[in-house]
C-alpha cells in the first residue's frame, strides 16, 4: 500500500530537492501525498523551486502548504520541511472537492436559537428532535466525486485529505466509505505567503479552497493511532446527562461550567479568577472508552466558552458527546510546549507511519532566535518511513473501529498526532 514515507527538515532547499531527485525513480509511476511547512527562511524562489520538484515526481499528486512542525528545538523550527508519501497506484486514487462546508460556528450558537425559538412558542419540543440527525442532514446534498464514483464501499481502508476550513460537506458525501478511516489535515492559513488563505495542490494546478485527497483501497490494512503529550487530566470521569447540539448542559446531573471552575481554581499550576474562565487556558472535554478494565481518552473537544449561571459549555463540534457518553475535563498547562519531532522520533516502530499533528498560532508567531544547528549533514535531519504534517488549524479525524468509522470530529490539541500505520 504505502511505497515510501519520508520527512525531509533543512535550512538549504538544496538538501530538500537533492533527497526528492533520488526518489524520483521510485515514486514516478505512484500517486503522491507531500506538504511543504515554509519556515521565515523559505523565500518565494525556494518555495517554487520546492512546488516544481514535488510537482515533477509523479504525474497523479496531491499537497498543500503546512507549518513548521513543532519542536523543542528552535532550530528546527526555523527550518523547512517537506513530507512525502508514495502510494501503490493499483490501490490509491487521487480526488479534488469543491463541495461546500459549514460557515464559521458561532459560540452557544444551539442555545440562542432555542431562546428566539422560545419566545415565538411557549411549548418545547426540543426533547422530539434529533439533534444529530439533523447536524448529518444539514451537509446532505446530491454532491459526487466523479474519481471516487466506482470504487467499493466495503474495499475502501481509509481516505486521507487536505482541506480548507469547511470540510463538513466532504465528510458528508465520504460517509458512504463507512469502513474506512478518514484522516484530514486542516492546511495552514497562507495569506501572508501566497496571497491565498489556503494553498492546495491538485496536480498541476493550485487551489485557495475546498480539499484535495487520495482514497486508498483494498492492500494491506492501515491500523489508527493518536498522542495527547502534555494534556492533563483535571476531573474524575462523569457521565453526560444533559446535551444539545455543540452544548453539554449537564454532567452527572450537575453544573459543567462550574465543574469546570472549580478543577480549574485547584489546579497548582493554574491560576483562574472565581468569576470566569480565562481565554487564555486551554480546556477540553474528552470521551473515554472501555479497554479491558480501564478507560481510554477516546476524542478530544476543544471548550470554547462556559458559562457558569447558565451551566452549559459549548463545544468546538457540530454535535457534543451523546447522552450517556463518559467523559472527563482536560487541561493542557500552559507551560507545555509541543514538541512533535521528538514524539515521532521515539516512537520506533518498524512500520510506516503517517501523522497530522496540531500546532498553536502562539508558537507560529513566537519570535525564534536565529540558532545555528550543528546536527547532521548541514543541519538537515532525514524521518525515513514516516510523513508529519502539522498545522495551526488542526485535523478532522473518524478511525474506523470493528468495521463501522466514527463520526468525524476536530482534534485541535497543540502537539497531538493522529495517524495511521502500514506495515513496511
Amino acid at each position: 500500500m504505502a511505497v515510501h514515507m519520508s520527512t525531509i527538515v533543512s535550512r538549504k532547499t538544496v538538501d530538500i530537492l537533492s533527497h526528492l531527485s533520488q526518489l524520483r525513480p521510485t515514486l514516478a509511476s505512484h500517486p503522491l501525498l507531500y506538504t511543504i511547512s515554509v519556515s521565515q527562511h523559505t523565500d518565494s524562489t525556494d518555495l517554487s523551486q520546492l512546488v516544481a520538484s514535488l510537482k515533477s515526481l509523479s504525474g497523479s499528486s496531491i499537497g498543500c502548504l503546512s507549518a513548521p512542525i513543532p519542536s523543542a528545538r528552535p532550530s528546527w523550527q526555523q527550518y523547512t520541511a517537506v513530507s512525502v508519501a508514495s502510494f501503490d497506484a493499483k490501490y490509491a486514487t487521487t480526488f479534488r472537492s469543491t463541495i461546500a462546508g459549514r460557515k464559521a460556528a458561532q459560540v452557544g450558537r444551539w442555545h440562542a436559537m432555542h431562546q428566539k425559538e422560545k419566545q415565538q412558542d411557549t411549548q418545547d419540543y426540543s426533547q422530539d428532535i434529533d439533534w444529530e440527525s439533523a447536524l448529518s442532514r444539514s451537509y446532505e446534498s446530491d454532491a459526487v466525486l466523479p474519481e471516487l464514483r466506482d470504487l467499493s464501499d466495503k474495499d475502501t481502508d481509509s481516505i486521507l485529505y487536505l482541506s480548507d476550513n469547511a470540510p463538513e460537506g466532504l465528510n458528508s458525501v465520504l460517509s458512504r466509505f463507512s469502513s474506512a478511516s478518514k484522516l484530514g489535515l486542516i492546511a495552514t492559513s497562507t495569506p501572508f505567503v501566497t496571497g491565498r488563505p489556503y494553498t492546495l495542490f491538485y496536480n498541476d494546478s493550485i487551489h485557495s479552497d475546498g480539499a484535495v485527497g487520495i482514497c486508498l483501497s483494498s492492500g494491506p490494512c492501515s491500523s489508527a493511532w493518536s498522542e495527547y503529550p502534555g494534556l492533563e487530566a483535571i476531573t474524575r470521569p462523569m457521565i453526560v446527562t444533559n446535551a444539545e447540539g455543540n452544548l453539554v448542559n449537564a454532567l452527572d446531573n450537575a453544573n459543567p461550567s462550574r465543574l469546570l471552575l472549580h478543577a480549574i481554581q485547584n489546579h497548582p499550576a493554574v491560576a483562574a479568577s472565581a468569576e470566569h474562565i480565562s481565554k487564555d487556558l486551554q480546556l477540553y472535554l474528552g470521551t473515554l472508552k472501555q479497554v479491558g478494565v480501564s478507560h481510554q481518552l477516546d476524542q478530544l473537544f476543544y471548550i470554547m466558552s462556559g458559562d457558569p449561571s447558565r451551566g452549559s459549555i459549548a463545544l468546538d463540534t457540530d454535535t457534543a458527546p451523546p447522552e450517556g457518553s463518559m467523559v472527563q475535563f482536560f487541561l493542557l498547562p500552559p507551560t507545555t510546549k509541543p514538541d512533535v519531532l521528538n514524539e515521532v522520533l521515539n516512537q520506533g516502530t518498524p512500520q510506516r507511519s503517517l501523522a497530522f499533528a496540531s500546532t498553536s498560532l502562539d508558537d507560529l508567531n513566537a519570535a525564534l532566535p536565529d540558532v545555528p544547528d550543528a546536527e547532521g549533514p548541514a543541519g538537515t535531519m532525514i524521518l525515513h518511513d514516516t510523513f508529519v504534517a502539522a498545522s495551526e488549524n488542526g485535523c478532522i479525524v473518524s478511525r474506523a473501529t470493528g468495521g463501522k468509522s466514527e463520526r468525524p470530529w476536530k482534534c485541535s490539541l497543540p502537539g497531538s498526532l493522529m495517524g495511521l500505520r502500514w506495515g513496511v
